[in-house]
């Protein structure tokens, strides 16, 4: 294990010293040893330590403040049940400021955010002496991308992301803050203008080819910004951007995986990957909490309807198979097809986090063609690459009505990506708010408006007086 970096900073969401590390991918980000701190001035020297930096920031996603508050966002729309770590609340959609698991998550967040904003600023600099001046711009895009990707995922949490009127957005942190500062936060609208300004360098700045798929690419950048148009509604915009990738992906080795078991096991090295941490043996692994969980009732009736017959939870006989994949022919210790792989054994491939995959892709432009253009021929072909890696029947697409088309799409979506990046939950707000479904006859206790996002951590409300917490 190589030498690890630390340096101290400041959020001004919250209160104290933050410390983040800077180090290869063959390093654990959480073992710090204070004898290695340095003033962030020193944290980039020359290009090797620039490439320590960033994948330091890289490292970020695996915190265990992102990946243990995971089954916990998907009991928010029902899709899974059991225990976790304060899992009545987010059960209950009743979360409360004072919760433990939505401060880590923030925090971990800005972390990433903070840290890259001081990577990007050293390289501005020119701290990075004898530094390729190609592979600066290209650190610079990897960059851009983390800090874009921490801020939606803080807006759809903690902001009214489905309004780009409200002035509910979050703090912006545009550059590395070095003392406590009160900041209010920015409105939805000027959040998604800077993410999707950091997503147009991304596209232009970062590598065109990566060996590795937990690599940020500029194909990984346009993925995102589909994305995060989607989230905004502009559906011609979203369709367009998922088409490009789709008929570009192939060229630049993003492949879907012929079977759907094989995305989790082969983790952060699938083909199909467009950005997961990277995860391996011992020491890089998660931290996870997803061996007591099991399907919820609608996610099992979901799967249960697509397929003929009544669904045998022993056997599996009909269910769709992505659910028996993930829910019934399990292994491992975690006893779940997302996350089958043992993190305790040493020299072998660990389960990662799928934040952004290519099959999320395909759903985006089916999504987004049925919104933006009515382009019911175009969303079918889309489905149809899910739905004949699930076994469907090749006319199965050509079965569903144009006015049924775009909740089946939700569907497959629900089913497809269950326990892995919360779109689960954050469809059924978006649908709702579009008028498409009512969302209490999927999840009862989302009774009003004010449960659809988080509420902001009481730590970082009594860091800030300029924070306004969002409607209870």
């Amino acid at each position: 294990m190589k030498v690890m970096k630390k340096f101290k900073y400041i959020i001004y969401s919250l209160l104290g010293v933050l410390g983040l590390a800077s180090c290869d991918l063959t390093g654990n980000i959480n073992d710090i040893k204070p004898e290695y701190v340095l003033d962030e001035s020193t944290l980039i020297r020359d290009g090797k330590s620039a490439e320590l930096a960033l994948r330091g920031v890289y490292q970020q996603w695996r915190d265990k403040g992102l990946t243990l508050i995971l089954p916990n966002m998907c009991f928010l729309s029902g899709s899974i049940t059991g225990g976790g770590i304060e899992e009545t609340p987010f059960i209950n959609n009743d979360v409360r400021p004072e919760t433990n698991n939505i401060a880590a998550y923030y925090v971990s967040l800005y972390r990433i955010v903070n840290y890259a904003n001081t990577v990007m600023e050293q390289l501005e600099a020119g701290k990075a002496v004898g530094l390729d001046s190609l592979r600066r711009v290209e650190m610079m895009g990897e960059c851009k991308f983390h800090r874009a990707m921490a801020n939606f995922f803080l807006l759809r949490a903690y902001g009214q992301f489905y309004d780009e009127t409200s002035l509910y957005g979050i703090v912006l942190v545009k550059k590395h803050m070095q003392e406590t500062k009160a900041v209010p936060r920015s409105s939805v609208a000027d959040v998604y203008k800077l993410i999707n300004e950091d997503l147009d360098d991304a596209i232009e700045m970062a590598p065109e080819y990566v060996q590795n798929h937990y690599s940020v690419s500029r194909v990984t950048a346009k993925a995102l910004k589909a994305k995060v148009l989607l989230y905004q509604k502009e559906y011609k915009k979203a369709a367009d951007l998922a088409s490009e990738i789709l008929e570009e992906a192939g060229e630049f080795s993003y492949v879907m995986e012929i079977n759907y078991a094989d995305i989790y096991k082969n983790g952060c090295f699938s083909s199909e990957v467009l950005f997961a941490p990277y995860t391996f043996g011992l020491i890089e692994r998660l931290t996870l909490n997803v061996n007591g969980i099991s399907p919820g009732v609608y996610l099992r009736k979901v799967a249960d309807d697509f397929v003929a017959g009544k669904g045998d939870m022993l056997t599996g006989e009909g269910f769709d198979s992505r659910y028996v994949a993930t829910f019934i022919k399990t292994s491992g210790p975690n006893n779940n097809g997302k996350y089958p792989n043992n993190d305790y054994v040493d020299n072998t491939i660990s389960n990662t986090c799928f934040y952004l995959r290519l099959g999320e892709v395909y759903l985006i432009h089916a999504e987004a063609a049925i919104r933006g253009y009515q382009d019911y021929a175009g969303a079918r072909t889309s489905l149809k690459a899910i739905t004949d890696r699930a076994g469907y029947d090749e006319n199965y697409v050509n079965t569903i009505s144009d006015g049924d088309l775009l909740e089946t799409v939700r569907k497959h979506k629900l089913i497809e990506l269950v326990e892995e990046n919360y779109e689960d939950w954050f469809d059924l707000v978006r649908y709702y708010k579009e008028g498409d479904l009512n969302i209490t006859d999927v999840k009862p206790t989302v009774t009003s408006d004010t449960k659809l996002i988080l509420p902001i951590p009481q730590t970082a409300l009594a860091g800030n007086n300029l924070l306004e917490q969002n409607p209870l």
